[in-house]
C-alpha cells in the first residue's frame, strides 16, 4: 500500500490534503469551533432553519412516534411521512409527482444513470456538480461538455449532434455551488423545445431562493439538506417519470429510506419557507451587503448573484492560509481547491444565511480586509 502514502504526500505537497474540521455545536449563524465561538460563513443552511423551534419540535415529536430510523428500503418499509413529503415537494415544484432519495448525490446519480444510457447523449455544463458528472459517467451515455452558461456553445453542439442520437439530455445546475451564478434557464428551455430534448435542472442551491418552476423542464432535482435543513434529495416531474424511477432507479430500490426525523424536518422547513417570504428577503439583503463590501475592498467575487460568494484567490497555499487566519479571527469559512474547482482558481467559498446580523457581517468584512491586505490579495490602499 505504499502508493497510498505516496499519493497522500503529493496531496500535502500541493496543499490539496483535506482534513475534517470538528464543530462542537449546532450549525447556525455561529458555531463552536476550537473551543471558541466563530461566525459561520461556510454552511448551506441558507435560512437558518436547522435550529428553528418549529423544526426541532416536529423532529422530536416524530422520533417519539416513529423511532429513530427507517430500518429498510422504501419498497419494504414506506412510512406515511415519506408520501406526505413527496406530495408537498410535488406541489411546491408544480409537478405531478415526486420521489425522495437518501441524498442529493444519490438523486443525481440515480436519475441520470436511469433515464439515459449507451447510445444516448448528455450535454452538461462545464462546472456542473460532481454528482451530475458521476451520474453522466455511470449512465455510459456519450457526454459533451459545453462552456459554462454559454448558450451559443450549447446550441452549436446540439446542431452538430442532434441527428446522431434519438435521445439527448441537457443537464445543468440552476445555481452553481462554487460560483454562485445562475444558469440561463429560459434560453436553455428554448433550445430544449426547438430540438425536442430532455431537460434536467439541479435546484440544490436554489430552493426557496429563486423560482425555477418553468414549463419545459422535464426533471426537477433538488436537495433537502440545504435550505430545507434536513438530509436527502428529491426528483419531481411527471407521474410516469416518478413511477419509472421507483421501479428502475437503483439508489431508490437499494437504499434505506429517509429517517423519520429527516423527513419531518424537511416537511416543516418546506412549510416555513413557503409561508415566510421575509427569510428570502433577508438572505438576499445579507448576501448583497457582504458582496458589495468585499468588492469595495478590491476582492474578486466572480459573477456571484445570490447567497454563495466565491472570494477568488488562485493559489492553494494562500487560500488555505487565508482560511486559517480567519479562524483565528473567529470567522469560519472554507477554502475550496482543485479538483472541486479548476486548477489555479482556488477560493474561499463565502456563504451568508438569513439569520446573520449586520453587526456579524461587519465583523466579517473587517477580518477579510485585514487578512486580504496582509496576504497581498487586495491592494494596500484599499484598507
Amino acid at each position: 500500500m505504499k502508493w497510498i502514502i505516496k499519493e497522500l504526500n503529493n496531496l500535502k505537497k500541493n496543499n490539496l490534503f483535506r482534513r475534517f474540521r470538528i464543530i462542537e455545536s449546532a450549525c447556525s449563524s455561529t458555531v463552536k469551533y476550537n473551543n471558541k465561538t466563530c461566525l459561520m460563513l461556510a454552511s448551506n443552511n441558507y435560512f437558518g432553519l436547522n435550529t428553528h423551534p418549529k423544526v426541532i419540535s416536529a423532529v422530536q415529536k416524530t422520533v417519539a412516534k416513529y423511532g429513530s430510523g427507517n430500518v429498510a428500503s422504501r419498497l419494504i418499509v414506506n412510512l406515511d411521512l415519506h408520501n406526505k413529503l413527496e406530495k408537498e415537494l410535488a406541489h411546491y415544484k408544480q409537478c405531478e409527482s415526486a420521489i425522495v432519495y437518501s441524498s442529493g448525490y444519490a438523486a443525481n446519480v440515480g436519475v441520470i444513470s436511469c433515464v439515459v444510457g449507451k447510445g444516448d447523449l448528455i450535454l452538461s455544463d462545464s462546472i456542473n456538480h460532481a454528482s451530475i458528472i458521476d451520474g453522466c459517467r455511470l449512465s455510459k451515455a456519450d457526454v459533451l461538455v459545453y462552456r459554462h452558461c454559454d448558450v451559443n456553445d450549447l446550441s452549436n453542439k446540439l446542431k452538430e449532434n442532434r441527428s446522431k442520437y434519438k435521445k439527448i439530455l441537457i443537464v445543468t445546475d440552476s445555481v452553481f455551488s462554487m460560483d454562485g451564478d445562475i444558469a440561463p434557464l429560459n434560453q436553455i428551455i428554448e433550445l430544449k423545445k426547438k430540438f425536442n430534448l430532455i431537460l434536467m435542472v439541479d435546484d440544490a442551491h436554489a430552493t426557496g431562493i429563486i423560482d425555477t418552476n418553468f414549463e419545459g423542464i422535464d426533471i426537477h432535482m433538488g436537495t433537502l439538506s440545504k435550505a430545507l435543513a434536513s438530509q436527502g434529495g428529491y426528483v419531481a416531474g411527471s407521474k410516469p417519470l416518478i413511477d419509472f424511477l421507483r421501479n428502475k432507479s437503483r439508489p431508490v430500490i437499494y437504499s434505506t429510506g429517509l429517517s423519520p426525523a429527516d423527513t419531518a424536518a424537511a416537511i416543516t422547513s418546506l412549510k416555513i419557507i413557503k409561508r415566510n417570504k421575509k427569510l428570502k428577503t433577508k438572505l438576499l439583503e445579507n448576501a448583497d451587503y457582504l458582496r458589495k463590501g468585499l468588492k469595495r475592498m478590491g476582492f474578486k467575487v466572480g459573477n456571484s448573484e445570490l447567497q454563495i460568494i466565491p472570494l477568488m484567490i488562485g493559489s492553494n497555499n494562500k487560500t488555505m492560509k487565508f482560511q486559517r487566519l480567519l479562524e483565528k479571527e473567529g470567522i469560519f469559512v472554507t477554502g475550496i481547491r482543485p479538483p472541486t474547482v479548476p486548477v489555479r482558481t482556488a477560493r474561499l467559498r463565502v456563504v451568508v444565511i438569513a439569520t446573520h446580523t449586520r453587526k456579524e457581517l461587519d465583523k466579517a468584512l473587517r477580518s477579510f480586509n485585514k487578512i486580504g491586505t496582509q496576504l497581498n490579495i487586495i491592494p494596500h490602499d484599499q484598507k
